[in-house]
């Protein structure tokens, strides 16, 4: 019951909604990444309602999962110590009690891991991920730009206003669930659509999407090119955030994971932003390529930098965690300098080179007739829409990427200091 009280009290302390049961495995997970493997819903009801008797090592990765201090967890373990004491003598003695204590109490051996187990929840992740990753917000998107179309209505003004929104409901989504589970999946899930965003936004303004499907029969002129590139952006995330998952649980749930907290998190989080910059490299023009050499190397960082603060084998002092605060900050600083000086110099040295007009695989001819402007109005409207892509890209990675990595430092350094507390 203990664990149940602390789950439920755990929302409100966080200025959240209730913890759901999954959401619990999910931040368990973030410490030991077996439990995203080995358990579910149902058996957190069995640990709740007392049927499974809790193991030292899980009341410990509960309470580094929900931030409690090393008083309250080692309070957890001596209660549940005491319960096993006054167990009736007959459960502990005579010829095979063990064995039938063990079954009885449901300990940790009742779901082993397996391959199987495994692979059914990799395909239950999977399932679950598509639909509410991919299929839903892209119905979304696809019917919002189908109605448009129909309607007609292609002006600037409207096409920035449709990506901003679709967007901005992707982003909310997305956020709402990671407030709930803390699931750093979900922040690289909506940080690689977000960041391959940064070139739709500009599409509207040059009325020309990064993809190129503008150019392909009657497209140009319409909203269907934008929402295409919407669509795929979201197909490129969620391939991202599932093989980020996947590496996941292979460095951290496995035995075949790298030696090491910094290796695993590079393990885990730079593959899936090589793939999405491989697809890049022959779809995307060489503008495109450069801005997401830069964006993508941030946000592979900042992801590295989660992982190893999650990391179990880390253990920072008070000095560090104040040195890695001071540190990001002063990065976060640095970087928001940096992105408004290219901010500026894209505005002043536009460069035709970042005009979608070919890739590395095809090119093909202008036609400013049907974008509805003439040539001589092309670099002014990539100077308009560099400026409106290059903030909002600024934005997102220094408040969301950003602030999700002081928070967690400041987070660790909030229970760093309850452990002392306790061991005094």
């Amino acid at each position: 019951m203990l664990m149940q009280a602390y789950r439920r009290a755990y929302g409100q302390r966080q200025g959240r909604s209730r913890l759901s049961q999954e959401g619990l495995l999910r931040l368990m997970g973030q410490v030991d990444a077996r439990y995203l493997e080995r358990y579910n819903h149902s058996t957190v009801a069995r640990w709740e309602s007392g049927a499974t008797r809790p193991t030292k090592d899980r009341l410990e990765v509960f309470g580094r999962a929900l931030e409690l201090s090393e008083a309250e967890i080692n309070g957890l373990i001596r209660l549940s110590e005491l319960d096993e004491e006054e167990e009736p003598a007959q459960q502990r003695e005579g010829p095979g009690a063990d064995i039938s204590s063990e079954v009885q109490s449901g300990s940790e051996q009742e779901e082993p891991a397996s391959a199987e187990g495994h692979d059914r929840g990799f395909s239950s992740t999977l399932v679950n991920l598509t639909l509410t990753r991919l299929a839903l917000p892209g119905l979304l998107v696809a019917g919002s730009g189908y109605l448009l179309a129909s309607l007609g209505w292609n002006a600037s003004w409207v096409m920035i206003l449709y990506i901003s929104l679709a967007m901005g409901l992707i982003l909310v989504q997305s956020f709402l669930k990671l407030r709930r589970s803390n699931d750093l999946g979900e922040l690289y899930f909506i940080s690689v659509f977000v960041l391959l965003g940064g070139n739709v936004l500009l599409a509207p303004v040059m009325r020309m999407d990064p993809y190129g499907f503008y150019a392909i029969g009657e497209l140009g002129g319409t909203p269907i090119p934008y929402l295409l590139a919407l669509v795929a952006n979201l197909l490129l995330a969620l391939i991202a955030g599932l093989l980020f998952d996947f590496l996941c649980r292979w460095q951290y749930a496995s035995r075949l994971g790298a030696d090491g907290p910094l290796a695993r998190a590079a393990l885990a989080a730079v593959p899936p932003l090589g793939l999405v910059y491989l697809v890049a490299f022959f779809v995307f023009c060489l503008g495109a390529w450069i801005y997401l050499l830069v964006v993508f190397a941030v946000m592979g960082a900042v992801v590295m930098g989660l992982l190893v603060l999650r990391d179990r084998e880390v253990n920072f002092s008070e000095w560090e965690v104040r040195l890695m605060l001071q540190s990001t900050a002063g990065f976060l600083i640095v970087l928001t300098a940096i992105g408004g000086l290219a901010t500026i110099i894209l505005y002043l040295e536009p460069s035709l080179l970042s005009v979608p007009n070919h890739t590395l695989i095809r090119s093909w001819e202008i036609d400013y007739e049907v974008l509805g402007y003439s040539m001589s109005e092309l670099m002014d409207r990539y100077r308009m829409g560099a400026v409106w892509s290059s903030v909002a890209t600024i934005v997102y990675m220094v408040m969301a990427l950003g602030g999700s990595l002081l928070l967690s430092i400041a987070r660790y350094e909030s229970r760093d200091k309850g452990a002392r507390i306790g061991d005094r």
